[in-house]
């Protein structure tokens, strides 16, 4: 019987047997929000078409001050409200439990979400670090 495929794996990756792009399937579920959660964290707004409010664009966040990300009044969003706005807007079918923030001197930022998919069984934790340098970024 033929696995069910629900979404592509990104970035676009070729399967070398198949020549098709690889996918996650249904029992992959997790895979599949971890990585949506992560183009909506990571997706700067104005970048998807046909969405201009589309995305928080965290490294916008990394070299403003602490206290002035958490506030708002650097130009930018609170970053926890404008998560938990994106999350809830562009992925109602998660349920974000806890939230977890944290910067660094090193002008680092980790990400912690706790997380459950309203009608399933499924929770799960997504983490996220993102740092100054271009060859840390997440994949």
């Amino acid at each position: 019987m033929p696995t069910q495929t629900i979404s592509p794996v990104f970035p676009l990756q070729i399967d070398e047997e198949t020549g098709a792009y690889q996918t996650h399937s249904v029992t992959d579920l997790t895979k599949v929000v971890d990585q949506n959660i992560r183009m909506v964290l990571l997706t700067n707004p104005g970048e998807r078409l046909a969405l201009p409010d589309f995305g928080v664009g965290l490294y916008k966040y990394l070299f403003e001050l602490q206290t002035e990300i958490e506030r708002g009044s650097s130009g930018l969003p609170p970053i926890r409200e404008n998560i938990l706005s994106q999350i809830s807007t562009y992925l109602p079918y998660i349920k974000i439990t806890a939230l977890d923030i944290t910067f660094n001197s090193a002008n680092q930022m980790s990400i912690k979400m706790s997380y459950y998919v309203k009608d399933s069984n499924l929770a799960s934790l997504f983490e996220l670090t993102l740092s100054e340098t271009l060859e840390n970024l997440p994949v």
